[in-house]
């Protein structure tokens, strides 16, 4: 073997390991977000079994990382961990309600926002699937919510409207990155209240 065939092998080779590097890497990070979602899921149904609240009750708002409810979408298979905020810490491992909007139980706009990748998470991965009319829970230390799915549409990532507090109904937003993975826009469902 030639000294060039013998480098191009050992190029090849390593190609071949950050591959797999690579596909080992995804599957372990989709592992512990699964992992993760899970026993934040469980733990927050403990909480409710137990009829103690989750958060306190002294009328302050949720703080960053708190977390508040489990969204359910039955049309695609969903059941999500939703906790206060969309930092980058928040949204690896859970959806992230959007500060300053509606809490779910409240006339206004709850905003609710999450990923669709393998590499930041797959927690809205199939939020293109859902179609109109289509229920959403929103399960609560409380209650449960269920809102049913009025407009589905795209918008540029400038169009912050899809924020904006709405008034005499309860909304909830939800919001994603679209097309998957190049995720030069925003898909965008909304629904409104009604039990």
């Amino acid at each position: 073997m030639t000294s060039k065939q013998s480098i191009k092998k050992t190029i090849g080779l390593i190609f071949i390991a950050l591959g797999l590097g690579l596909l080992l890497s995804s599957i372990a990070l989709n592992l512990k977000q699964y992992n993760s979602k899970k026993r934040t899921v469980a733990e927050f149904r403990e909480y409710i079994e137990s009829g103690e609240a989750f958060l306190d009750n002294d009328g302050n708002d949720p703080v960053t990382g708190d977390m508040l409810y489990i969204l359910r979408i039955p049309s695609i298979d969903s059941e999500n961990p939703v906790r206060e905020g969309t930092e980058s810490d928040v949204l690896s491992d859970s959806l992230g309600h959007e500060a300053d909007t509606a809490l779910a139980g409240t006339e206004g706009n709850c905003v609710i926002a999450g990923h669709r990748n393998y590499n930041f998470g797959k927690y809205f991965n199939r939020l293109d699937e859902v179609e109109i009319n289509d229920l959403i829970y929103l399960d609560t230390d409380r209650a449960t919510y269920t809102y049913a799915v009025t407009d589905i549409k795209v918008v540029e990532p400038t169009d912050v409207e899809i924020l904006e507090p709405v008034a005499g109904k309860e909304i909830l937003t939800l919001y994603t990155c679209t097309p998957i993975y190049i995720a030069t826009q925003r898909l965008v469902i909304i629904a409104e209240r009604i039990q």
